[in-house]
């Protein structure tokens, strides 16, 4: 590096090697983030189907025991929109109850279609 080019820059003239250098870094970073939130996920507390918010939504941990009248036989926690987990999950996230999971196999009224 030109010393005399860099003088009076206090940052260091970016090259190629150190971008790559420092992309890989963040890249391991940023896959290391998202096993975090994969752990949180699955540590997450179970939805007490007994809740106020869960009540209020008729939230069952078994799809099959809610009404026939209420629920269409194809809807579950699972292929709903709002699930954060995938058809293989038996616990997950929603975006209706945050910092708790849900059944995979569950239900409830704000069930909404994935895209």
């Amino acid at each position: 590096m030109n010393k005399e080019r860099n003088e009076g820059n206090l940052l260091p003239t970016l090259t190629r090697r150190v971008f790559v250098k420092t992309a890989g870094v963040f890249a391991a970073l940023g896959a290391a983030s998202l096993d975090t939130q994969q752990a949180r996920a699955d540590e997450a507390e179970r939805l007490d189907e007994g809740s106020d918010m869960a009540s209020a939504l008729n939230y069952k941990h078994d799809a099959q025991t809610v009404d026939a009248a209420m629920r269409a036989s194809d809807r579950y926690c699972y292929n709903c929109a709002l699930f954060a987990g995938s058809k293989d999950d038996a616990w997950a996230g929603c975006s209706i109850f945050p910092g708790k999971a849900v059944a995979g196999r569950g239900w409830c009224s704000a069930w909404s279609p994935k895209p």
